[in-house]
């Protein structure tokens, strides 16, 4: 589309990319979530365990969706993009391309179906503080009140 563009990358001796759909799509995606493998404490790497999209689908296996709901519903809550639906009811995302993609995976895995319907689940965790990520820290906290049980769940994610 623009031939600047294209004179510039001939000067390129270097070229890197994904196969994650950035170039193809001109979006990011999640493609794996690691998660406890059993209950209790965590005491090993082998205590953890890769979920991986279906091969050939957008999906994650169903069958994972227990294990993948506690790490889905914490995506979505510490989580600076946005979802809404627009006149015709499709999903309309804004926000950082990775937080985009962190928010999709994470409303798919926790309850599927619509992405506006999953993320009108969130007031029963009302953000109470946060320390949004920068790039010095390069994490981002929030804490978030469960109004039915009243007890606070602290959420960080980082690079």
């Amino acid at each position: 589309r623009k031939i600047d563009a294209v004179e510039t990358l001939g000067c390129v001796s270097v070229f890197c990319s994904d196969k994650t759909g950035t170039l193809t799509k001109g979006e990011m995606t999640v493609q794996d979530f690691v998660v406890r493998g059993g209950t209790g404490a965590i005491a090993k790497e082998s205590d953890l365990v890769v979920v991986r999209r279906e091969r050939g689908s957008a999906l994650f296996p169903k069958e994972m969706a227990e294990r993948c709901a506690q790490i889905g519903l914490c995506g979505m809550l510490n989580n600076g993009a946005e979802v809404r639906a627009d006149e015709k009811g499709e999903a309309i995302w804004t926000g950082s391309p990775t937080e985009v993609a962190i928010l999709k995976a994470c409303t798919e895995v926790h309850g599927g179906g619509h992405s506006v319907e999953v993320m009108d689940k969130k007031p029963e965790h009302e953000k109470v503080f946060e320390i949004p990520f920068n790039s010095e820290n390069k994490w981002m906290l929030t804490l978030h009140g469960q109004r039915s049980s009243g007890k606070v769940r602290a959420i960080l994610k980082g690079a």
